[in-house]
């Protein structure tokens, strides 16, 4: 998976360079927005029940499950579209609403992409990680061709926007392969089954699914507020910088996440100690972080001019701002979900609301101040470092706890 990521995540890195030079910054930036805006449903677009696919000790019910994850997706795609109708007829003026029919393309980022994270869980249930990296790999590969063409032939936004969306559609036939040969020789979902297993997983939609609805709509939030604050161009730029910030996230972080989850439960379910492991596991990702954040942070302006062209050293002085910010979260979401495996979801919800209080902090002061981005910036990430730092302080107790239940035994 690492090796798969790596490749995947140097694709995105070495296409950027590209972008930066074919799309000018507002257009860049114009596509943050709406990405942003999709990534705040994307996360729960299967109301987070796809956890519970890879956590399920039943394959038929973990098949069941799947079925209504599916179900979901479109369900809230379709909702979001109709969310953006009724802003269209009655708040015109809305934020989400400022860069026109280009948000429409929103709706159809969660279904191609939830569908796409859905079937990654299905696929983590059964140790296909080999697939899942080349799948990933690919999506990359055709995303940055794409998009390349949409900037050649200057199609603006909506090319890169295209390009997003297209993407995961690629590979769904050998995600779904699996399931598929399942959904042939079982029975066909009933209603009865559906209502039982979503009150199975109530503790999933009344807490994680809140919980990571809230977060990613704080990490959407900057952006939005970046769009509402400042210039298209100052997010473009916002944005490119945000793109190198977050590789050390999706190399380490999300790969560590998948397999770190399947321990925990795994660990859970078979009353096995965890602490002590966790813990290494904590050091370990902390000296990482530290080295790989502490290197950008130095080398960020001279490196973003060199990368991305002239102009672009902007981004390096707002990479310099959020380093603090990345390097706890490179930490604390590498146990993204664990608060699932321990029963504790609502303690999840309560950081991430956390999160968006400080984000809506931060934006009154930056009003009334008359803030500068940067200043904005350093706000931002001194205040979720906090929320992250408590985070991952939540899941090491939920660890010990549990260690110390089971000597109590």
């Amino acid at each position: 998976m690492g090796l798969g990521t790596l490749l995947a995540q140097g694709i995105n890195v070495l296409i950027q360079p590209l972008l930066s030079r074919i799309f000018p910054a507002s257009d860049l930036g114009i596509y943050t927005f709406v990405i942003s805006v999709a990534n705040i449903l994307i996360p729960i677009a299967s109301l987070k029940l796809d956890l519970l696919i890879v956590s399920e000790k039943d394959d038929m019910r973990a098949q069941y499950i799947t079925d209504i994850c599916v179900l979901a997706c479109f369900f809230v795609a379709f909702g979001l579209f109709f969310f953006l109708i009724v802003c269209k007829i009655f708040f015109p003026n809305v934020v989400l609403l400022q860069y026109g029919s280009l948000i429409y393309f929103a709706p159809i980022l969660v279904l191609t992409n939830g569908l796409r994270f859905l079937f990654i869980s299905y696929n983590n249930r059964y140790k296909e990680y080999k697939l899942i990296s080349k799948l990933e790999a690919l999506r990359e590969l055709v995303r940055a061709a794409i998009q390349t063409a949409s900037g050649f032939l200057i199609f603006g936004a909506q090319g890169l926007l295209a390009g997003y969306a297209v993407a995961p559609v690629l590979g769904y036939r050998l995600q779904m392969k699996r399931y598929f040969q399942g959904l042939k020789n079982r029975p066909r979902i009933t209603f009865s089954q559906i209502k039982e297993l979503l009150i199975r997983g109530r503790k999933q939609i009344m807490f994680i699914m809140p919980a990571q609805l809230i977060n990613s709509f704080s990490s959407s939030l900057v952006t939005m507020m970046i769009g509402a604050l400042f210039s298209a161009s100052a997010l473009g730029y916002y944005s490119m910088g945000v793109r190198v910030l977050d590789v050390p996230i999706m190399f380490i972080s999300s790969n560590v996440s998948k397999v770190c989850f399947q321990r925990i439960c795994e660990s859970v379910s078979e009353s096995q100690p965890i602490s002590k492991t966790i813990a290494k596991l904590v050091l370990i990702l902390s000296a990482v972080s530290i080295a790989t954040f502490g290197v950008v942070f130095l080398a960020a302006v001279p490196l973003c001019e060199l990368i991305f062209g002239q102009g672009y050293g902007i981004a390096g002085s707002y990479i310099r701002c959020l380093c603090l910010m990345y390097a706890m979260r490179l930490v604390a979401t590498s146990f993204s979900g664990s608060f699932t495996a321990f029963g504790k979801q609502k303690y999840e919800l309560f950081l991430n609301v956390a999160l968006v209080l400080a984000a809506f902090i931060v934006y009154g002061l930056s009003i009334a101040c008359s803030w500068p981005m940067e200043s904005f910036l350093k706000a931002i990430g001194f205040g979720y470092s906090i929320m992250y730092a408590c985070m991952l302080a939540g899941v090491l107790c939920c660890c010990f706890k549990f260690d110390r239940q089971l000597k109590s035994l």
